[in-house]
């Protein structure tokens, strides 16, 4: 992955649109938002803005766009609109008529009924309404986009069928992926690092579901050594790093390569087909990298997702030990996020845990029924951050907690002035289930959870 400042687009690269890519089809409500958020970016003074990725496959002279080519024709056509006279080096196989008119364009020749003259026009209207000089050098110099670079061996069809389903476009996770990924050199901590993003990055399952079994076990317990509860960053990554090719069995694939390793004994099966149903969590994964950059990194936010970008923006000042630190902060969090917070399993919740390759067990036994009804009590009634942050903070530091520690914690952390609720009594009945909820106390839920 190379994130990349649009100013290394410029008589750079070449990049070719394959005849089986649809024809540039951007709308000009679509070509109108792409001028308005940038200069909106620009106005409020971010010094970084990311738009997005592009998906290729390097050649022998020019990379050929798998994903990503509207957007970057979207680009090429706002470019012939500054005084630079660089260009992005950007054709088209099997279209003569778009590779005429976008070289028209970037000499400033003709008019024609094309899309590209249309589309230029309405990129034009908007850029006459912004400080031309000033936009172009922040679309240069401050606007970045994602280059992801495909193996030669990738499967086109496969990936295709892939990315339509389940990665229709770059996420703002990637690009925080894509800065961490940049600051680490060796090509084992490389793939480490590819595995736990790839786990951590699914948040309809478990973690213990989307990573390798063996993997996972080396992961979370060690190979005798540094489990990762009971040891430094830098304990576990030596031994994990010991692992990256093999595992004892005569495996000789890395560690990124496993996860796509053609065996059913050896890669996991997803929660989906295990359980037959999807497992919902109560964040998403941007959210949940907010509460990372809350807990780990200290750093205080409002928990919109929004903008995960701009309180990440201090990663490229990160050197490739504060990145393993970081991504080991981030495994544990969501570990302990799998284990301690509630899922929705259709229109149940449940606790679980990662018991055996298949197999998921009730988290604390008699004591989950209770946890599972106030925590849904929670989710219900309180604004999450609210009573999740304390929650989190409390396990970070009791990592190894029973079910009767985790539920003195949220009634303690969670029921206090900042939450708008008076908790001293018990206002939920332990035998109810997490579908009938009822007060026990005077009064409905609305109303004690704005009593003052």
């Amino acid at each position: 992955m190379d994130l990349m400042k649009l100013k290394m687009l410029l008589n750079s690269d070449k990049y070719i649109v394959p005849v089986y890519q649809r024809e540039f089809a951007w709308s000009q409500e679509e070509l109108i938002r792409l001028v308005k958020d940038i200069e909106d970016s620009r106005r409020c003074g971010k010094e970084e803005y990311y738009m997005g990725s592009l998906v290729t496959f390097h050649l022998e002279d020019h990379y050929e766009l798998v994903d990503g080519q509207q957007r970057l024709t979207a680009l090429a056509l706002l470019f012939t609109l500054s005084n630079d006279d660089r260009r992005i080096n950007l054709s088209y196989e099997a279209r003569p008529a778009s590779v005429e008119s976008l070289e028209s364009l970037q000499r400033g020749e003709g008019k024609s009924g094309h899309i590209f003259y249309r589309s230029r026009e309405i990129l034009s209207s908007e850029v006459e309404k912004v400080d031309r000089e000033a936009f172009f050098e922040y679309l240069r110099e401050h606007v970045y986009i994602l280059r992801t670079e495909l193996s030669s061996s990738t499967d086109l069809n496969h990936y295709f069928k892939i990315m339509n389903s389940r990665y229709p476009q770059c996420t703002k996770g990637d690009v925080v992926f894509s800065i961490l990924l940049s600051k680490l050199e060796n090509p084992k901590e490389r793939e480490i690092a590819k595995v736990i993003w790839r786990g951590l990055d699914s948040f309809s399952g478990f973690l213990a579901g989307c990573i390798p079994e063996r993997l996972y076990n080396r992961m979370i317990y060690g190979d005798g050594v540094a489990p990762l509860l009971d040891s430094s960053y830098k304990s576990w990554w030596k031994m994990i790093t010991s692992h990256t090719e093999g595992d004892g069995d005569n495996i000789t694939c890395s560690l990124d390569d496993a996860l796509v390793f053609d065996s059913e004994e050896y890669i996991r099966p997803m929660m989906r087909s295990e359980k037959g149903g999807c497992f919902y969590s109560i964040l998403t994964f941007e959210e949940f990298l907010m509460y990372g950059a809350s807990l780990i990194l200290e750093l205080e936010n409002d928990f919109d997702d929004k903008k995960i970008l701009e309180v990440y923006s201090h990663l490229s000042s990160f050197n490739s030990e504060e990145v393993k630190s970081f991504l080991y902060d981030l495994l544990i969090l969501r570990y302990l996020f799998d284990t301690y917070i509630i899922k929705r399993n259709g229109d149940d919740w449940c606790l679980l845990k990662y018991k055996d390759i298949n197999e998921y067990v009730l988290a604390f036994d008699e004591m989950n029924k209770k946890l599972v009804n106030l925590e849904s009590l929670y989710a219900s009634a309180i604004d999450t951050k609210l009573w999740l942050k304390p929650i989190l903070i409390f396990l970070r530091k009791n990592v190894h907690s029973s079910g009767e520690e985790l539920l003195k914690a949220l009634e303690s952390y969670s029921f206090d002035s900042q939450l708008y609720l008076l908790y001293k009594e018990k206002y939920y009945d332990n035998n109810l289930s997490s579908k009938s909820y009822k007060i026990v106390k005077n009064g409905s839920l609305f109303d004690i959870f704005n009593d003052n």
